[in-house]
């Protein structure tokens, strides 16, 4: 992850770090939107690494937001494992949200929220077919997935990364 965070460092993001090997990073940039971040970061791992895949942005205070909006908060204790957040590269259309979920088995243990798709896998993560790809390819947008562990370990991170304070007041 040093060559990662070193490719990043040199196209411009600031305090850039990783949590574990699954494509967190954290990082300071004046750019502007979420788009121009993700494709500044999907461009760099493209170019110096030779891996296309979707890359998500998000902002401090969306963090937070996204931890409290999280409708199985009552379970995260339980199962923070099992407990799921899909994040996605743009809000689903309202016939697509509609149309996952009208699917009876879900109904109970998924919400699409803005551009978040909140999964518990009661069940068990690896015993259904329900996965993130799933999930994104119903919805028509990019996303990835984390489990609950690794937003609040993300969260954290954030928490001390420099001038968080400012930038979660904003």
């Amino acid at each position: 992850m040093a060559a990662l965070r070193d490719s990043l460092t040199t196209a411009g993001l600031t305090d850039v770090r990783t949590y574990i090997q699954s494509g967190n990073i954290i990082a300071g940039s004046t750019l502007r939107t979420h788009t121009q971040v993700s494709r500044l970061v999907r461009t760099v791992i493209a170019t110096d690494f030779s891996v296309d895949l979707p890359v998500i942005s998000r902002r401090p205070a969306e963090i937070d937001q996204l931890i409290a909006a999280n409708p199985f908060a009552a379970y995260v204790q339980q199962r923070p494992h099992l407990i799921r957040v899909i994040f996605l590269d743009a809000v689903p259309s309202k016939e697509r949200v509609e149309k996952l979920t009208a699917v009876e088995a879900i109904q109970d243990t998924c919400r699409v929220i803005g551009n978040h798709v909140y999964v518990d896998y009661v069940r068990g993560y690896h015993n259904t077919h329900r996965t993130a790809p799933w999930f994104t390819r119903a919805l028509g947008v990019d996303g990835t997935e984390r489990n609950w562990r690794t937003v609040l370990a993300l969260a954290d991170r954030l928490g001390q990364a420099p001038g968080a304070a400012a930038r979660r007041k904003a």
